[in-house]
């Protein structure tokens, strides 16, 4: 009976182990069933993300400005054979490398392998080898234009263009499944779990040869009056196209010690002197305060409260013509303060002057204008000649262009075949009127330096004080000048701002005019702008 009992238990902790036992497994199966196969695959399937070619940048004629080249490098994996390393030896060079090496863990061998090469290694099928596909970014023209481009490197895309349309250049990276043994080594092909989408290209409205031309005379304006820095920019008038934007210091986007320099024409905005003048006189005429053949009387000083206005040279009245080709402050004043602050305030708004800029591009700057109930006489005339108002180069450039368009505000595009708004700003007449000013600049006022060979041209200088420390500074200027050239149906309009001359010349006239003179010559020479219509209508 004692038996029968000893029996009983040990056939009832033998069956209650073995349920024990039954229950475990399900267990796993059930509830651990989900991890363990997680764990399994870490160790026996390898993903490896396959990078997507960025797509490249192109100029109106599609010459690259920023491309992908493709790099091959060469990695061992771990299980990879002495043997098959000698063989290996065979193809390549392995720079400082140790062939004895044993390799424990993924181990790059070499770096930029050629295609051709690469064609060589792969008819050898090797195991536990890896060759990896790298693209690096290369932009042909340099310092001329990285300010605008900017560049993609390790951390991404920086600055310019590269940031600015990174989702449409970058693409969508693919990825690939490998299996893995016991020991971690690779036995299985390469199979695809999602595609690479490829990134798509990009057409700039950029002429890669104006572009040279703006550089380069922009950089020997700046040397020779042993400026600061400085920035230009070429328009197209009629199609609404842009050709160049330069902007000096600049740098090396190649180099992988670069030091990145902002785009001075789109990210800067700052006070612009007379150059507004033009704009002022315009909508001036528009509301009827003043007409084209008005005498203006111009006193010797102009007493504003605290604050005296005096011309460089003495006129007894001026024309509104003649205000803008002598540059006279005074004149200015008096029609700015005759116009009134909403006046004011509304036609620079309608000039494109306070408003955010057409072109998408990273921290773009646009005009400000302090916005007050109650302004002085003396704020007036500030406001009239190009003080108390910030202002882009792209926009005042954007500006004068309604000039030249006889009235017709364009939003100029930097993308090629992006559609191009448009609308009223001025009268026909009062665009005329302008131009035929502007050209009386050149031809006997401020701007004489700005003449173009054979071509007609007008424009308009400006010269301000910089603010340092809150204040105007008496030795710190800023030199600009903004041209139309030929005074055609077809045209260019050219902005030269050059930032801290040296003080034996510092004026829009002798040190930003030449540059606009030198850029508008050869960039018209190579348009192929062989007859001005403005010059035959005038003989």
């Amino acid at each position: 009976m004692f038996f029968n009992w000893r029996l009983l238990t040990i056939s009832g902790i033998i069956l209650i182990a073995f349920l024990a036992v039954i229950f475990k497994l399900i267990s796993l199966k059930l509830i651990s069933g989900d991890f363990l196969e997680n764990e399994g695959n870490k160790r026996y399937v390898k993903y490896k993300n396959i990078e997507s070619l960025r797509g490249s940048i192109f100029d109106r004629n599609n010459f690259p400005l920023a491309v992908s080249i493709a790099n091959y490098d060469v990695y061992a994996l771990k299980g990879f054979k002495k043997s098959d390393l000698l063989k290996l030896a065979e193809n390549i060079e392995f720079d400082d490398f140790k062939i004895n090496e044993e390799f424990i863990v993924k181990t790059l061998i070499k770096k930029n392998v050629s295609i051709e090469k690469i064609k060589e290694i792969k008819k050898l099928n090797f195991r536990n080898f890896e060759i990896e596909l790298r693209y690096s970014r290369h932009y042909p023209l340099g310092d001329q234009i990285a300010p605008l481009i900017g560049f993609y490197g390790t951390d991404g895309a920086q600055e310019g263009i590269e940031k600015s349309y990174d989702r449409v250049l970058s693409g969508i990276s693919g990825k690939k499944k490998y299996y893995r043994n016991a020991k971690q080594e690779i036995f299985s092909k390469p199979i695809d779990v999602s595609e690479v989408v490829q990134g798509e290209d990009i057409h700039l409205t950029i002429d890669s040869t104006i572009q040279f031309f703006t550089y380069k005379y922009l950089v020997e304006g700046i040397k020779k009056n042993k400026a600061k820095s400085g920035s230009a920019i070429v328009l197209d008038n009629s199609s609404g196209e842009i050709l160049a934007i330069a902007s000096y210091p600049s740098y090396n986007p190649n180099h992988p010690q670069r030091k990145i320099q902002k785009n001075r024409a789109l990210v800067e905005s700052y006070e612009i002197g007379s150059v507004l003048k033009p704009i002022m006189i315009a909508m001036a005429l528009e509301k009827e305060i003043i007409n084209p053949k008005e005498l203006i009387k111009i006193p010797r000083r102009l007493d504003l409260e605290n604050k005296i206005i005096v011309d460089s040279y003495y006129h007894n009245e001026l024309s509104p013509q003649d205000i803008i080709a002598f540059s006279s402050q005074v004149g200015a004043s008096k029609i700015a303060i005759n116009l009134g602050y909403e006046n004011l305030k509304r036609s620079y708004y309608n000039f494109g002057l306070t408003k955010p800029i057409s072109i998408n591009f990273p921290s773009s700057s646009f005009g400000y204008m302090d916005v007050k109930n109650q302004v002085s006489k003396q704020e007036l005339a500030s406001l009239g000649y190009g003080y108390g108002i910030t202002v882009s180069p792209f926009q005042i450039a954007s500006a004068y262009s309604i000039f030249a368009n006889k009235g017709i505000k364009k939003d100029f595009i930097l993308i090629k075949d992006n559609p191009i708004n448009h609308e009223k700003a001025i009268s026909e007449d009062t665009a005329k009127f302008i131009m035929d000013s502007l050209e009386k600049v050149v031809s006997n006022g401020t701007g004489q330096n700005a003449e173009v060979d054979g071509y007609s041209e007008g424009g308009k200088t400006g010269t301000v004080h910089k603010i340092t420390n809150g204040t105007y500074a008496e030795d710190s200027y800023r030199a600009s000048f903004i041209g139309i050239s030929p005074l055609a149906t077809k045209s260019l309009t050219i902005f030269v701002s050059i930032d801290e001359p040296g003080l034996n010349s510092y004026s829009g006239g002798a040190v930003a005019a030449p540059v606009f003179a030198k850029i508008a010559q050869s960039s018209l020479n190579y348009l192929g702008y062989f007859e001005d219509e403005w010059i035959w209508e005038h003989i």
